[in-house]
C-alpha cells in the first residue's frame, strides 16, 4: 500500500508530504496506481523547484518522497501547487481505496 501524510501548519496551509510503500496493484512497471501517485506528487515537486525554489527540501529514495517547506518560504504560493496535489491524490485514494491510504497531520 501506498502511504501518503500531509502535514499543515497552523494556518492549515501544506507545509510537507511524505510518499511511501508501494501499491502493488500489478507488477512493476505494468502499476498503474504507483505510476499515477508518482506523477502527481513528482509534478508537484518539480512545479516548486521551477517555480518556488526557496526554501524546500526534498528527499528522494527508492519507495520515498519527502518535500518539506522551510519557514520563511513562499508558502502560500507553495500551498496552492501543494493542494492541487492532494486535489489528484484523493481522487486516485478515492478510485483504489485498496492500494493508497492519505493520511492528515
Amino acid at each position: 500500500m501506498i502511504t501518503i501524510t500531509i502535514v499543515r501548519d497552523d494556518s492549515q496551509k501544506i507545509v510537507e508530504f511524505l510518499v511511501t510503500g508501494h501499491a502493488d496493484y500489478k507488477n512493476k512497471g505494468d502499476d498503474i496506481v504507483c505510476a499515477a501517485i508518482s506523477a502527481v506528487a513528482q509534478t508537484a515537486v518539480e512545479g516548486l523547484k521551477r517555480y518556488l525554489p526557496e526554501g524546500i527540501r526534498i528527499k528522494k529514495e527508492k519507495g520515498i518522497l519527502h518535500l518539506s517547506i522551510t519557514n520563511g518560504a513562499n508558502i502560500h504560493e507553495s500551498s496552492i501547487i501543494l493542494e492541487t496535489m492532494l486535489l489528484g491524490l484523493k481522487r486516485i485514494e478515492e478510485n483504489y481505496q485498496e492500494y493508497v491510504r492519505i493520511i492528515m497531520t
